[in-house]
């Protein structure tokens, strides 16, 4: 569950709110918290490394489809898939780098405490 402060009362105390957390937010919590530990890092570096092979393999494919006059379509698709793996290696790439920097602002109790609580949520019996 996540709680949050969600307005005073007019004697000035808080009202806490919780609503359990969503799918999308705990896994980007554990996301999170695998990039912050390492075993994330590898995974983004070993990603990126892939997709750039891919590209260049399919840069070649595609010159190679040109000369010899294959069909447009065939070309057109390869290129299409050729572009998006550059863009999603460029896009990973620029994230691996500004990750340093991102983690410093993140509160990191409070991630381990909200997947901790959502843990609990899930088994309250604790097995």
């Amino acid at each position: 569950m996540t709680c949050y402060e969600d307005r005073k009362t007019a004697e000035g105390s808080a009202i806490i709110s919780c609503m359990p957390m969503n799918a999308e937010t705990k896994e980007l919590l554990a996301r999170w918290q695998a990039l912050d530990k390492g075993s994330g890092l590898r995974r983004v570096d070993l990603m990126a490394l892939v997709l750039g092979v891919l590209g260049l393999v399919l840069s070649i494919f595609v010159a190679l489809s040109v000369v010899y006059r294959l069909p447009p379509a065939l070309i057109a698709f390869a290129a299409a898939v050729m572009g998006w793996s550059i863009a999603e290696r460029n896009a990973l790439r620029t994230r691996r780098a500004q990750w340093p920097v991102f983690r410093n602002y993140i509160d990191w109790q409070l991630v381990r405490e909200d997947l901790g609580k959502e843990d609990e949520a899930v088994s309250p019996s604790g097995k």
